[in-house]
């Protein structure tokens, strides 16, 4: 179901934001400064996995929010009933298995992410008041207006949530969201995404063995780990591993390391 056009959250209504520390959602912020939109909560489910450049962007992010009066960035992340991890790094490797990504799911996504962030809106009183009162909270959903996201499935409510996409709504795509970030004196942010997570492009890989050779290693180790209970797909590129990829370009360096 595709989101109706909201231009702006209901009065009665709880605002919550979905942070991801990257490009769409700090320009979704700085938008939200610029249209006089103050988010009620500002949430960041923190996997265990986000490059260093990721954590650090906490750093510049937070005095910003406050000098625009927001409240801060809160960091949640997975707390096991049972498990022995706490982590998504930490679970491939217990279970011998990929993110799920890699085999065409998002369960990685909801675990680490979306379930941390409602356990915690459910504690929170002002969600609790609109909730007993019969309303619903608004989360605003980063996603923006250009062809990959508009690809991506959206949700305009369920039980307890209303959801909105501002940067659909507003026509933003991630060239205009840099302008934004760019606009503000803000430095434009990474790509928000687990070190080790099975979208990542080849150029990705290849930038994560120059800077960081170390994440890199950890994240060969899951593919390795995995690979005996593989049989439909070779590794984290799905139709490749990472391993077997940065093999052939270290053999055939004249040839370009990011194709094939």
């Amino acid at each position: 179901m595709v989101s109706t056009r909201i231009h702006a959250p209901r009065r009665e209504e709880p605002l919550v934001v979905a942070y991801g520390l990257g490009v769409d959602l700090t320009a979704m912020l700085v938008e939200f400064a610029r249209r006089k939109i103050r988010p009620d909560l500002i949430l960041f489910a923190d996997t265990g996995g986000e490059k260093p450049e990721t954590y650090q962007y906490l750093d510049v992010i937070q005095p910003y929010l406050r000098d625009v009066g927001f409240p801060p960035v809160i960091v949640v992340r997975y707390q096991p009933k049972w498990a022995v991890y706490d982590t998504l790094e930490d679970q491939c490797l217990h279970t011998g298995t990929l993110p799920s990504l890699a085999y065409g799911g998002k369960s990685c996504s909801i675990k680490y992410k979306r379930h941390p962030q409602d356990k915690y809106v459910s504690t929170w009183e002002p969600a609790q008041r609109c909730w007993a009162a019969g309303g619903k909270v608004l989360k605003a959903i980063g996603f923006d207006a250009g062809p990959a996201d508009m690809r991506r499935h959206r949700y305009v409510e369920d039980d307890r949530f209303r959801y909105w996409y501002p940067l659909v709504d507003w026509g933003h795509d991630r060239p205009r969201c840099q302008q934004i970030i760019e606009q503000a004196g803000l430095p434009v942010p990474m790509k928000s995404a687990c070190f080790y997570c099975p979208a990542s492009k080849k150029p990705e890989i290849v930038w994560l063995q120059e800077h960081h050779p170390d994440l890199l290693e950890r994240a060969l180790q899951i593919e390795r780990n995995a690979q005996e209970g593989l049989l439909t797909i070779k590794g984290l590129g799905r139709s490749y591993s990472w391993e077997g990829f940065l093999k052939r370009r270290d053999e055939f360096p004249l040839l370009d390391g990011c194709s094939g």
